[in-house]
């Protein structure tokens, strides 16, 4: 019975891993004082097709903070 319980532990995780499915795409745009000058946020004056055509069909942050007021400290608490 042990043997059984310690075979099991080694095979499922690997059988489990061998049947998963594809993993999604994830495209992350990360830009400095940028702010919401894009056409997909409704700027007037930018000129931004690809970024526009991305944002129709992904997902648009419209409501987004900042975890600290420099660049640097932000970007890391995100990603981590």
């Amino acid at each position: 019975m042990r043997i059984l319980i310690i075979l099991a532990a080694v095979f499922l995780p690997i059988v489990g891993s061998c049947i998963a499915g594809p993993k999604p795409n994830v495209l992350l745009l990360m830009s400095d004082d940028l702010a919401n000058t894009l056409g997909c946020y409704g700027h007037p004056l930018a000129k931004t097709p690809h970024i526009d055509a991305l944002a129709r069909r992904g997902i648009l942050f419209e409501r987004a903070y900042c975890q600290f007021p420099h660049c640097n400290p932000s970007r890391a608490s995100m990603l981590s």
